[in-house]
């Protein structure tokens, strides 16, 4: 009969999370969300007390723990700013992504920086017209050579104006061919072209949803996220845990 009980290890997860909660984040949530801004500051004190990527591979400075005692994290750091929670939630979606379908050299520079707490990698999925709908994805990256050019928008980023890089979702297939004509690209926040907004959401400014513009942004074919067309499964398989972590 499987045991649905804490192991050791997450319960001692859980208690160096919510102290973390109780003594770090608490007491400043006030002042951060006036600020509009996550504390880098934090986001480092966490990396080393190894509440970032716990279910990221030890290789790249992960724990190889199961996604259950990310949520154990997660719950905990929400109970003294849920806003902080997003960036062990951030690490866990597109750290799996980039661990899995990126090149292993870009893989190696990016995963321990995040675990450290030293960076963070958005998403770049919703557009205007809506949200993880692929058979209505607009932003287009257009082949050149060994190189693609993103032209469209992204809207509803979390941490829009934060982040360091994003995994973007573009179309690189004809309109009509829907989810099959997706792929994911790797793109990091100072690369020319990238405009980013932010909203000014209520309680939830230090977050700092907001937009990303593409202006002919170039993107080296080596920074495409596993196959071309093959990008819609990759954002699935890691909603499937993802959004159950939202949740908590």
């Amino acid at each position: 009969m499987p045991s649905y009980l804490f192991t050791p290890d997450q319960q001692a997860m859980q208690e160096a999370a919510a102290r973390f909660a109780r003594e770090r984040l608490a007491p400043g949530y006030q002042k951060r969300e006036a600020g509009q801004a996550i504390d880098r500051d934090l986001m480092r004190e966490m990396g080393a007390l190894g509440l970032i990527g716990v279910d990221l591979s030890e290789r790249f400075g992960g724990m190889g723990l199961s996604s259950t005692t990310a949520g154990v994290i997660i719950e905990q750091l929400g109970y003294g700013d849920f806003n902080v929670a997003y960036v062990q939630l951030l690490a866990s979606l597109m750290g799996s992504i980039v661990e899995r379908h990126g090149a292993p050299e870009l893989a190696a520079k990016w995963i321990p920086r995040v675990v450290a707490g030293d960076a963070m990698i958005g998403l770049g999925l919703t557009e205007p017209r809506g949200g993880s709908d692929a058979a209505n994805l607009m932003l287009r990256a257009e082949r050149r050579g060994d190189r693609y050019l993103l032209t469209g928008e992204k809207t509803s980023a979390s941490c829009a104006t934060q982040c360091d890089a994003f995994v973007v979702f573009a179309r690189t297939g004809a309109p009509d061919t829907g989810a099959r004509g997706v792929s994911a690209f790797f793109v990091e926040a100072d690369a020319k072209g990238l405009t980013r907004t932010s909203f000014d959401d209520v309680g939830h400014k230090a977050v700092g949803r907001g937009s990303l513009f593409f202006d002919g942004v170039e993107v080296a074919a080596g920074a495409r996220l596993g196959d071309e067309n093959k990008g819609f499964s990759q954002v699935m398989q890691g909603f499937d845990f993802s959004r159950a972590l939202i949740g908590l």
